[in-house]
């Protein structure tokens, strides 16, 4: 365990100033969420202008950015505890911090993005199904925002995972040509 420990404080090497602006993104970003969450589960009353596949998009974004920073303030606040962190020293910690900074401050941005893909692919699949015109009820708007605060919540497992799957999609289809 303690290997694993130094081998972590190696490439996690970001300042003190850094990490406390971290802390507040990730926590703005939190209750935003939670406004948002809130105010969605209550559209009848505050979105009722807005379709039910807006509200979805709106609300599933709203707990795929949760679930996000739930689990990046959850890992920060982890790795301080346990002082897995260092300052930068040099050039090479410089761009370790930049680099870290930019996984922080992007992840719940991807978490957004692959609550929409969630989005259009459970519309599409009912779209294929649907002969007349699609009219969709609240449970999209439920569904939506209960896998998407998963999504949220695992967004670097999506990322292997999109990576993985697009890798051997593009193998095979190579195979074929």
């Amino acid at each position: 365990m303690e290997d694993d420990r130094l081998n972590t404080k190696e490439w996690f090497k970001i300042s003190r100033n850094n990490l406390k602006w971290l802390y507040v993104y990730l926590s703005v970003l939190l209750l935003t969420s939670l406004v948002l969450t809130i105010i969605t589960l209550l559209y009848e009353s505050t979105m009722s202008c807005f379709s039910i596949s807006q509200i979805s998009l709106i609300g599933g974004g709203a707990t795929a950015l949760m679930g996000s920073s739930m689990f990046y303030l959850r890992k920060l606040y982890k790795s301080s505890i346990k002082k897995l962190m260092e300052e930068p020293v040099d050039n090479d910690g410089k761009i370790r911090e930049l680099g870290i900074l930019f996984y922080y401050y992007l992840r719940p941005i991807f978490a957004i993005c692959f609550s929409v893909l969630f989005h259009l692919a459970l519309k599409s699949s009912i779209a294929i199904i649907s002969v007349s015109e699609l009219i969709l009820d609240s449970g999209m708007i439920y569904l939506t925002m209960t896998v998407s605060f998963f999504i949220g919540f695992a967004a670097g497992d999506m990322i292997t995972r999109i990576e993985s799957y697009s890798k051997e999609v593009i193998n095979k289809a190579t195979q074929i040509f």
